[in-house]
This record gives structure tokens, C-alpha cells and sequence, in this order.
């Protein structure tokens, strides 16, 4: 049901304005770690999650408004370059976001209410990118990765079709967690596993809980792609379903498991990884990238537990023993070189 314009005054401004600056954020590219973060606000508080919902709706609203689209944006985007407060201080562009709102929600007044959302993901051949969803589910996307999301009062749902994401899933019995790959779908209520989209097939690691694996054209296939004896997978199992033939269910070792996960983990442990290596993985996660210019560097062995978003204190280490220097290029590209 569409809410009432006479509701608006009850709205409370100041989590109106929290919710719009972080979704702002969101559309700009959340900073690792800000996607968990986002989702612990709107959980903490029910209002958080409304104000959040109302927003997007609106903004969805507005972007289906060719007309008025252009202006708007025009006019957020020059609001919010004329001051952008760290945290959640009464901006001055609220008024021109305060005014898109509500034309939205008076033009939503008469339009017929949808019951899905869907947003497209996508990330580059060198970047990952962690999404926080309106339920408090968390999606890691890794490198060269394409994602599809649904969400409606029934189910959640994500289309995998390219590369490999990681699902912390928000607990759910109402809506069950559904990812389609491949032609194969795997289902959750409240668990983490990954998906990953290759040549050989569709392979599903569990990390937390359990899930259901079948495959989605039933008269190509058996509908369940497991074996009658093994419905299920668990935590530390991992399968690959090969487009037509069985699939293979192999227990995963502690170790194993922890190395197939730490591309989305949120610290990275290393012993004896090459300076190259390293410096490839914290690119994946920052937005300051770190360039090696002395290649005589890329094969020194390195070792530590970092955390993957403090690429600074990262680079301090390197600098400390006075063999790297260290050349802020601009501001978001740090070169390292050998010590003269």
C-alpha cells in the first residue's frame, strides 16, 4: 500500500537525512567495510530500514521521470559539492533531495506499487565490491563479476552471470535466498556460501549453514542436482555441477576453506607472499591504488595480518625498514620504490 502524503510530517528529518547520505555514498562506491556498516544501521532500528526504503523508492521513482530527472540531478549534484559533512550533520543539499522525495512519493501515490527492486551489479576486471542489500544480507562480488538482484515480499533473488560472489545471508524463513547460475539455483534461509561461474560448471562452496542445490531445467536434468543420499550441502563442503554430467561433493579442510574465502575477508594474513602479490590484492579493495615501480621489489617476500581497508597503515609498514620510499602521486595512487 502506498503511504499517505499526510504521513510525511511524521517523518523524522534527521534519519530521513542519514538515509539519504547513505545512499548517496552507496551510488558513489561504499568504501570497504561501509557496506556492513550500512546494513548495521538500518538494523539498528526499524525506522532506519524505512527511511532507507522510502528513499530508494523515491530515487527509483525520480529515475523513471525523464523529465524531471536532469534538473534534479542537476541540482543534487551541485548541493552536494557546495558541502558534504563527514557524518550525519544537516546538509544543505537535504532540501533539494527533501523536494525529490516528495515528488516522488506524491507521483508514487498514483502509480501502482511494485513488489520488486531490481539492481544490477557489476565490477571491473580489477576491483571487487561488497553490497549491503535492504534485508542485511551482505554480497562480496569479486573481480569481473555480474550480479542481478530481486527482492520482493516472497523471495530473494540473484542472478549470477559472471564470476563469482559470496552471500552472507540474512535469516529469513518467509523469503527464502535464492541464486541462479548457470542454470542451476541455490537456496538459503540464513547461512554464508559462495558461487563462482566457470568453464567446468557452476561450483558452490558453504562456509555457514547449509543449502539446497538443484538445477532449473528439470527435462534437461534431475531438478535436484545432489544425490537422493546427500540433499544438501553443509558447512565445509563444496560442490561443482557440470552442465550435464553428475556432480562432485568434496569435504573442504579448515585451511583449504579459509584460503578459498580471503578474497572477501576483512584481513588478509600473508607468509612469504611476493610484495606484488600483496600489492595486487589490497588494489582488488581500495580505491588509493599502489603502484610498483621498481620491478626488483615485485618478488620480496612479505608477511603479517593487515586489515584489507587500511591500505595507509599497509604502506607505512613498507616504508618503516628504510628500503621502500613511498611517492603520493595523486590522491589516490601511491608509488613504491627502492631506497637509494
Amino acid at each position: 500500500m502506498n503511504p499517505s502524503p499526510a504521513d510525511f510530517s511524521a517523518y523524522d528529518d534527521a534519519i530521513e537525512t542519514a538515509a539519504a547520505e547513505w545512499l548517496i555514498a552507496r551510488e558513489e562506491g561504499f568504501a570497504p567495510g561501509r557496506a556492513a556498516e550500512f546494513a548495521a544501521w538500518r538494523a539498528a532500528d526499524p525506522q532506519h530500514d524505512e527511511a532507507a526504503l522510502r528513499t530508494e523508492r523515491a530515487l527509483d521513482l525520480i529515475g523513471e521521470m525523464p523529465a524531471l530527472r536532469a534538473p534534479l540531478q542537476a541540482r543534487l549534484a551541485v548541493e552536494t559539492k557546495i558541502t558534504r559533512p563527514a557524518f550525519f550533520h544537516p546538509p544543505v543539499w537535504t532540501a533539494g533531495l527533501a523536494a525529490a522525495f516528495a515528488l516522488a512519493a506524491v507521483v508514487g501515490w498514483f502509480l501502482p506499487s511494485r513488489d520488486a527492486a531490481t539492481r544490477h551489479y557489476t565490477t571491473a576486471a580489477t576491483r571487487q565490491q561488497q553490497i549491503a542489500l535492504v534485508d542485511g544480507s551482505i554480497v562480496n562480488l569479486n573481480v569481473s563479476t555480474d550480479v542481478q538482484v530481486a527482492l520482493t515480499p516472497a523471495a530473494r533473488r540473484v542472478t549470477l552471470t559472471a564470476g563469482e560472489a559470496h552471500f552472507a545471508v540474512a535469516h529469513d524463513t518467509a523469503r527464502p535466498f535464492i541464486v541462479t547460475a548457470g542454470g542451476v539455483s541455490v537456496r538459503a534461509v540464513g547461512t554464508a556460501f559462495s558461487v563462482r561461474l566457470g568453464d567446468q560448471g557452476v561450483e558452490v562452496l558453504v562456509t555457514e549453514g547449509k543449502v539446497e542445490v538443484a538445477r532449473d531445467d528439470p527435462n534437461s536434468a534431475p531438478a535436484t542436482a545432489l544425490p537422493a543420499e546427500h540433499p544438501l550441502l553443509v558447512a565445509g563442503e563444496r560442490t561443482l555441477i557440470p552442465r550435464t554430467a553428475a556432480p562432485a561433493i568434496e569435504r573442504v579442510s579448515a585451511d583449504a576453506l579459509q584460503i578459498a574465502v580471503r578474497w572477501h575477508s576483512p584481513v588478509m594474513t600473508f607468509s612469504d607472499l611476493p610484495l606484488r602479490d600483496a600489492i595486487t590484492l589490497f588494489n582488488r579493495r581500495n580505491a588509493t591504488q599502489l603502484i610498483l615501480a621498481d620491478p626488483a621489489l615485485a618478488g620480496r617476500k612479505i608477511g603479517g595480518t593487515f586489515a584489507v581497508d587500511q591500505v595507509e597503515a599497509f604502506v607505512r609498514l613498507l616504508a618503516e625498514d628504510g628500503e621502500i620510499t613511498v611517492e603520493r602521486r595523486t590522491a589516490t595512487e601511491i608509488v613504491l620504490r627502492r631506497a637509494p
